[in-house]
C-alpha cells in the first residue's frame, strides 16, 4: 500500500502547470499519471481557463482525469459534466452594462457552455489573446446578441487597471451576487457567487469520499487561494504571487523549472 500522504492532487494550470510558452512535457506527464493511476490516487486540473480549451489541452488525457474549468464554474469527470453555476440573462446583461458605464478602460469577453463572445470592436491584442483561450469565441457587435438561452459561466476583464470595488459595488445593487477574483496576467474573471476552485474541490472530494488534509495542490496566483487554504499540502510555485506564498504551506520550484511535476515525482517515488 502507498504511503503516500494525499489521495487527490489539484493543479492550477497557468503559471503553474504550463510553462511561460503555454506548454507543458506530455510524455513527462504521461509517466507521472500512470504512476498516479496506479497508486489509485486522483489527479484533478483546476483552472480559470474555459473547458474548451481545457479539452485541448489534455486530449490524450480525458478519461484519466478530472477537471475544474472556470475557476469553479464548471466540473469535468469522464470527460461528461458533472455539476456546473452560471448566472441568469438578466444578471448577465446588467453586469456588461455595468462594467462599460464605469468601467470603460475594460476590455471583456463573455464564457458560455456552447459558445463565448466578445465584441468586434474589442482591441486587437485582447482579440488574439482570447483565440488562444477560448477556441469557441464568437464575436459580436452588441452583447445583446447573445442568444437569451446561453448558459453563462464566467465573464473574463482584461484592463492594466484592475476593478477591484466591482464585486462590493454590484452586489449592492442586485439580489443576484457576484464573485470577482484576480487572475493574473491583466485578468479579472467575474463569476457566480460563493463559486471557486476550493468549491469545487470539495465537492470532488465528498464524491471520493476524501477530507481536505488528502488533497495535495498547487498554485500561483490570487484565484489559488480558496483552493491552497483548503489542502492538507498546499504549494506554491516559486513564481506565484507574495501575497498567495504567504498562504501556501510550501514552495515548489517555477513553472519553467517543472515544479509541479518535480514535486510530485518526489512523494510517487519516494
Amino acid at each position: 500500500m502507498s504511503n503516500i500522504p494525499f489521495k487527490a492532487i489539484a493543479v492550477d494550470m497557468d503559471g503553474t502547470f504550463m510553462n511561460s510558452e503555454n506548454k507543458y512535457d506530455h510524455a513527462a506527464f504521461r509517466k507521472i499519471l500512470t504512476q498516479i493511476k496506479q497508486k489509485h490516487l486522483h489527479f484533478i486540473v483546476s483552472s480559470g481557463r474555459p473547458l474548451d480549451r481545457l479539452r485541448i489541452d489534455f486530449a490524450d488525457f480525458l478519461n484519466e482525469i478530472d477537471i475544474i474549468a472556470e475557476n469553479g464554474a464548471v466540473l469535468v469527470r469522464d470527460n461528461r459534466i458533472i455539476n456546473t453555476h452560471y448566472f441568469t440573462y438578466k444578471t448577465v446583461i446588467k453586469l456588461i452594462r455595468y462594467i462599460h458605464a464605469n468601467y470603460p478602460h475594460v476590455s471583456l469577453i463573455v464564457s458560455g457552455m456552447e459558445h463565448s463572445y466578445m465584441l468586434s470592436t474589442a482591441p486587437a491584442d485582447f482579440k488574439a489573446k482570447m483565440s488562444f483561450f477560448y477556441p469557441n469565441k464568437t464575436e459580436i457587435s452588441n452583447y445583446d446578441e447573445i442568444p437569451t438561452n446561453t448558459r453563462i459561466t464566467k465573464i473574463t476583464l482584461w484592463s492594466d487597471k484592475s476593478p477591484k470595488d466591482l464585486e462590493k459595488e454590484f452586489n449592492h445593487e442586485l439580489s443576484e451576487r457576484i464573485h470577482v477574483t484576480p487572475s493574473g496576467f491583466k485578468y479579472t474573471d467575474v463569476i457566480p457567487y460563493g463559486v471557486n476552485k476550493a468549491s469545487a474541490l470539495k465537492y470532488f472530494l465528498r464524491y471520493f469520499d476524501l477530507k481536505p488534509s488528502e488533497l495535495i495542490a498547487f498554485g500561483d496566483g490570487m484565484n489559488d487561494s480558496e483552493m491552497l487554504s483548503l489542502a492538507g499540502y498546499s504549494y506554491a510555485m516559486a513564481n506565484a504571487d507574495p501575497e498567495l506564498k504567504k498562504i501556501a504551506k510550501y514552495e515548489a520550484p517555477s513553472n519553467d523549472d517543472n515544479g509541479v511535476f518535480k514535486i510530485l515525482k518526489k512523494y510517487l517515488n519516494n
